[in-house]
């Protein structure tokens, strides 16, 4: 739900009848997710809702679409991003400073490609934790290119292309911490493989945080991660597959194989899976599993990775066969799967009892 130029979105939304955004809103309300993570979703750069998403609860998710039920989300969250934010530096070495390409995050406009968290139970707003303004040169063993970007704009250019956040969510008596984030496609790069190079280091990031690094400093100056004892779920588009794709496979390894992750889930026999998957031919040769797939490319991209010391009950991918009545819902009129039909992305889900 993103668008070139701003409040784009939000105009489309004032509508009722957008079919793409019926389709989606249908499948949130067949998967009924307590708690939800939309990538790409465009809202003000510096944080918060401009209307569109409130548009998109009140004029979609609240009306009943293709025969499913409505569903009701009260605590929502627009977290501030990287994307579209424009550097002090030239970043493509053009010689100018302009979107999307010399943007701390890649896009068009301040909070473009943003994502947006909604959830049944209380987000504690208070005490979310960020680490949007955390440099690339800050990371330790960084995979920055060398020689790429000038000194300028290694001084200043940040490692988060949208934003790493941590968001506790009170459920019951419980706290379920959300660590989100949107790693930037390992693709579009040149022989210095920046983006790829970017990628990898937003994944140890996220292994940092997890790891409650000591070297960390969110963006209100506390140290540190998660705490040891701590309840979490990774959520995130993390573009990056462990057998495919173009991206650099060592940190999404040592992701899915962090001892604090549910090894099963990121890994195992309880790994999201669809029966509809199997019916996509990517046109490049694929050696990863058809049915992990996420991303109509032949990709598994998206990910729901719950802590070890959580209780699983089981996962999917909302990816509907051809004989299912949902089909409809990711295919275009002519029953092809197109990003235009909805999206090039497929909703994972993981079921938790606390």
């Amino acid at each position: 739900m993103s668008l070139p130029e701003a409040g784009a979105i939000r105009q489309q939304l004032l509508a009722p009848d957008n079919p793409r955004f019926s389709k989606l809103a249908a499948i949130i309300q067949n998967q009924r997710p307590d708690i939800l993570m939309l990538c790409e979703f465009d809202h003000p750069g510096n944080g918060g809702d401009d209307g569109a998403l409130a548009d998109f609860c009140h004029r979609y998710l609240g009306v009943a679409q293709h025969d499913q039920q409505p569903i009701d989300y009260p605590y929502r969250y627009c977290p501030p991003t990287n994307t579209g934010l424009a550097s002090e530096y030239d970043l493509d070495g053009d010689g100018e400073v302009t979107l999307p390409n010399d943007a701390h995050g890649f896009g068009e406009h301040h909070g473009h490609f943003g994502f947006v968290i909604l959830s049944r139970f209380p987000i504690v707003l208070d005490s979310v934790r960020s680490w949007q303004h955390l440099l690339w040169q800050s990371l330790p063993d960084n995979q920055m290119p060398v020689g790429y970007y000038s000194e300028a704009a290694v001084s200043t250019l940040r490692l988060s292309s949208k934003n790493h956040l941590l968001v506790p969510v009170k459920v019951g008596d419980e706290v379920l911490h959300l660590i989100c984030a949107h790693p930037t496609p390992p693709v579009f790069d040149g022989d210095e493989k920046r983006n790829a190079r970017r990628n990898h280091d937003e994944l140890k990031l996220l292994q940092a945080i997890i790891d409650d690094a000591a070297y960390l400093v969110d963006d209100n100056g506390h140290q540190g991660g998660l705490k040891a004892d701590s309840k979490f779920v990774v959520l995130g588009d993390l573009n990056a597959d462990r057998q495919d794709g173009d991206g650099m496979k060592s940190a999404i390894s040592e992701l899915l194989f962090h001892p604090r992750i549910y090894r099963s889930v990121a890994s195992g026999r309880m790994t999201p899976k669809s029966l509809g998957g199997r019916f996509l031919r990517p046109w490049q040769a694929r050696k990863g599993r058809a049915s992990e797939w996420t991303h109509i490319s032949g990709l598994r991209l998206d990910y729901v990775l719950p802590s070890a010391n959580l209780n699983v009950l089981q996962s999917g991918v909302f990816w509907p066969d051809k004989k299912d009545a949902l089909r409809h819902l990711i295919t275009d009129e002519r029953g092809r799967e197109r990003p235009q039909a909805g999206s090039d992305h497929r909703m994972v889900s993981v079921d938790i009892a606390l």
